[in-house]
This record gives C-alpha cells, sequence and structure tokens, in this order.
C-alpha cells in the first residue's frame, strides 16, 4: 500500500491501516501521514460520527514514538484560531487518548486550555455571536472528567460554581452536556448525593448545586407528539395562506400522511398554477423514498421546467420514483450529459442487469471529498435506502460504499446490508476490528468471536 492510498482509508476511518501497520515490514514509511492526521479532523459528519481522534491514536501506537505525534499536536493545540471548532474537538479528543494512556504533558496541555478559557468566561461581557469559548470550556472539562473520578467531578464543581458567581451570565443550564456526562459517569443518584454534601463545606460547589438543581428540577415540557396529522387541505391552504410550511409539519405528513391524502395532495399540487406553491407541495414527496402517486410523466415534464425551485424538486421526487419512464429518462439525462447525479439516483432506484454498468461506470467517475463536491453522499445513502426498499442491488454496490465513503455511518449501513448478503469475509470483518465508527468495532469482534466457537 502506497502512502496515497493509505491516507485515503485513513480519512475514511478504514481498519485496513491499522491492518497494514500491524504486517509491514515498513512501517515507517506511513509515520508522517499518521501525524498528519493527527492534525487534521478526520470525520466526515462530527454531530454524527463524533471525532475520530480514538481511531488516529491507535494508529500512532504501532510506532512506539510519542513524542513525534504529540508534540505537534499540544503545539496546534496551543495556536488553534478561535472559530476551529471541529479542529479544536479532535484535537481535544486526541489529547484525551494520549492522557488516558498515561501522558501527563497531553493531560497539563488540556489543563492549561481549560484554565485559559475558564478566565475568558469569567470576564466576558459580550455575548453576541455564538459563545466559542463556552464550547470549548465544556469539552475540555468533560475530557479532564474522563480522565478522573469524584475528585475530579467535585473539583469542576467547585470551578464551575466559581464562574456562575463571577459570572451571572452562566449556569449549569449552559453546561447541560457536561451536567450529563456527570450523572452518567457517577449516577444521577450518587451525583446529587455527594454534590449536597460537598456544598456544605464550598460556597461555590453549593453555587454549582443550586444551578444543577434547578436545571434537573425545571418543568419538562409535556410531550407534543404529533399534535394530529395535517391532511392535504390543511396543507394547501397553510402553504396558500402564509407562503410557505413549517419543517413539522412537512415531515409530520411526509410520516404519517396516509396513502390516499398523499394522493390528494399530489393532485393538489399538479391542479395549481402558481409554480412555487406547486414546488413546495411537491417537496413533501422528496422527504421520503416512496415515490409519486400520479404518473411520472408529470415529474418529468416539470423537472424541464425554466423554473429552478420547480425542476429541482421534480428531480429530487424522480430519483424515488419506479417505472419505466423515469429508468428511460435517466439514461436520456446521462447521455445528455445533464443531471448526472440525480440520473444515476434514478437508476439505483430502478435497478436491472440492463444498466449495472452504465451505474458502475458513472460511479467510478465520481470525485468523493469533504465538500461532497459531486454528491457522492447522497448517492451512497440511495444505494443503502434502495437496498432497504427490497430494490435487489447488486454486491458490488454495498462494497462500493464500503470502499469509498467518507461518512462511517453509511459504512455502518453498508455492513449490515452486507452481512445480510453474506459479503463479509475473514479480511473485511478483520478490518473492521479497527473500524475508525465503534459500532462497526463491536459488531466485528463479536462476529469473529462467533465464527471461531
Amino acid at each position: 500500500m502506497n502512502k496515497k492510498i493509505f491516507k485515503k482509508y485513513m480519512q475514511q476511518g478504514l481498519g485496513r491501516c491499522a491492518v497494514a501497520l500491524k504486517s509491514s515490514q515498513d512501517a515507517e514509511k506511513y509515520k508522517d501521514t499518521v501525524l498528519w492526521g493527527c492534525l487534521n479532523n478526520l470525520s466526515y459528519d462530527l454531530q454524527c460520527e463524533g471525532t475520530r481522534a480514538g481511531y488516529v491514536y491507535s494508529l500512532t501506537t504501532y510506532f512506539n514514538d510519542t513524542d513525534y505525534f504529540l508534540s505537534p499536536v499540544i503545539e496546534a493545540f496551543d495556536a488553534l484560531p478561535r472559530r476551529s471548532d471541529e479542529l479544536f474537538a479532535h484535537l481535544c479528543d486526541l489529547l484525551l487518548e494520549f492522557a488516558k494512556a498515561g501522558n501527563n504533558n497531553a493531560k497539563d496541555a488540556l489543563v492549561k486550555k481549560y484554565g485559559e478559557l475558564l478566565a475568558s468566561l469569567e470576564s466576558k461581557r459580550n455575548f453576541r455571536g455564538y459563545d466559542y469559548e463556552r464550547d470549548r470550556l465544556e469539552r475540555i472539562a468533560i475530557s479532564l472528567l474522563a480522565c478522573g473520578g469524584e475528585d475530579t467531578v467535585l473539583k469542576t464543581a467547585e470551578e464551575l460554581g466559581a464562574l456562575f458567581t463571577k459570572n451571572k451570565h452562566y449556569g449549569a443550564d449552559e453546561f447541560d452536556w457536561l451536567c450529563d456526562f456527570m450523572a452518567h459517569t457517577l449516577g444521577a443518584k450518587k451525583l446529587g448525593s455527594l454534590l449536597k454534601k460537598a456544598s456544605a463545606k464550598s460556597d461555590n460547589i453549593a453555587a454549582f448545586y443550586e444551578s444543577y438543581t434547578n436545571v434537573e428540577n425545571y418543568p419538562q415540557e409535556a410531550e407534543r407528539g404529533l399534535k394530529g396529522i395535517p391532511n392535504a387541505e390543511k396543507i394547501e391552504a397553510d402553504l396558500i395562506s402564509s407562503g410557505r410550511l413549517s419543517p413539522s409539519s412537512k415531515v409530520r405528513f411526509a410520516r404519517f400522511g396516509n396513502t390516499e391524502e398523499k394522493l390528494k395532495l399530489a393532485e393538489a399540487a399538479v391542479k395549481n398554477t402558481d409554480t412555487a406553491i406547486k414546488a413546495e407541495l411537491l417537496s413533501l414527496f422528496a422527504l421520503r423514498d416512496e415515490g409519486f402517486p400520479l404518473p411520472h410523466e408529470i415529474l418529468i415534464e416539470y423537472s424541464k421546467s425554466n423554473d429552478e425551485a420547480l425542476s429541482n424538486v421534480a428531480l429530487d421526487v424522480l430519483t424515488s420514483c419506479i417505472s419505466d419512464e423515469v429508468k428511460h429518462y435517466a439514461l436520456t439525462l446521462l447521455m445528455d450529459g445533464r443531471y448526472k447525479y440525480q440520473a444515476i439516483k434514478m437508476l439505483i432506484s430502478n435497478y436491472g442487469k440492463d444498466v449495472k454498468e452504465i451505474i458502475s461506470a458513472e460511479l467510478s467517475k465520481i470525485r468523493v471529498d469533504y465538500n461532497d463536491t459531486e454528491n457522492w453522499h447522497s448517492i451512497d445513502m440511495k444505494i443503502l435506502d434502495a437496498a432497504d426498499l427490497g430494490v435487489k442491488l447488486p454486491k458490488e454496490l454495498l462494497l462500493y460504499v464500503y470502499e469509498t465513503s467518507l461518512c462511517s455511518c453509511c459504512r455502518e449501513y453498508a455492513i449490515n446490508a452486507m452481512a445480510k448478503r453474506r459479503m463479509l469475509t475473514p479480511d473485511i470483518i478483520e478490518e473492521c476490528i479497527y473500524d475508525s465508527n465503534a459500532n462497526i468495532r463491536s459488531y466485528a469482534t463479536k462476529l469473529k468471536k462467533s465464527r471461531k466457537s
């Protein structure tokens, strides 16, 4: 494996990198590439995946040279610009991995930054815009809690209680993730008892405990439920009166509206002569892979409209429609070089052996990058959704997602689909044991043990 391919696999989070390092006679050639991984956030979607710090840290352990990786990480962490929140999360979590392994330099770097941020929040008076410092302080506090025990919990409560006293803008409600982590780590009852007892000896802990208790006892909003599923008539009336539909109304109707109401909505969309309203009504059919209940030629005609919004939504809905007309239209679009990515998704939904080579050829041309410039992520999701909906796709398409996706969540779904089709070879299972995705690692480890027994 050359360094370029190794870097590609590392960006994907594939366990193939760890397998390569374990078996390589010249692992040193990958050393600077792993360092690059340490200094850059590799996650495609931080909110869904979390950071891949643990994955990258595991790669550093194959070199037995901690300082080579840690020193640049600490330097980058200290010099990070204010708004680099995703990279901050990655570096913070990576330092935590080194700290958990017993490295005091990594822990000291976290403690130092924690102190700087705490002082910054104590004196902060301008709260316009996003509070990056608060986010950073909370993440580091959680990291330090992960390194310690009850004493660290009390120390954190002491310091945050002092913050709440000095700057009334802040309270436990501003650190709900941290409070949840404390409660999860110790248990909610034990945490409450510990804080209550310590409050008698510390005014700052008492301030933290009071704020924490107020948040815990705050009357929770009653479950809103569905508030009734809007019917087609109400959807159209709301749209005509206000010019837009709330996201919640759209989602509720798309998820729970019955077949009859969806047919009525489709008919209303076709009859309406206002293209803006027509496009908005049609957009409800783009939220789920259920197709369109009227002849697909209608959508094909809309997709050719000079109205960009109407054209785009029609194309989106067509990617979930199954018919010979849609398949033929997709092939026409590819030949004309128009709307290539929508056309690929139409063919995936309408898969047959007659389009297998066409799909494969088009997928091979797609560039997979973090900016998703060529819509690879939505194409991956279409492959996975189609498999869930019973479209009999060739195994190669599932393997394509596994081999190319930067999104470990999509890879997890691909692994599940591959397992159902008995595609998980011993080599794939072995590299999945070292994957960046914790669910994949856990599944592969259990599967390997079950196959041995």
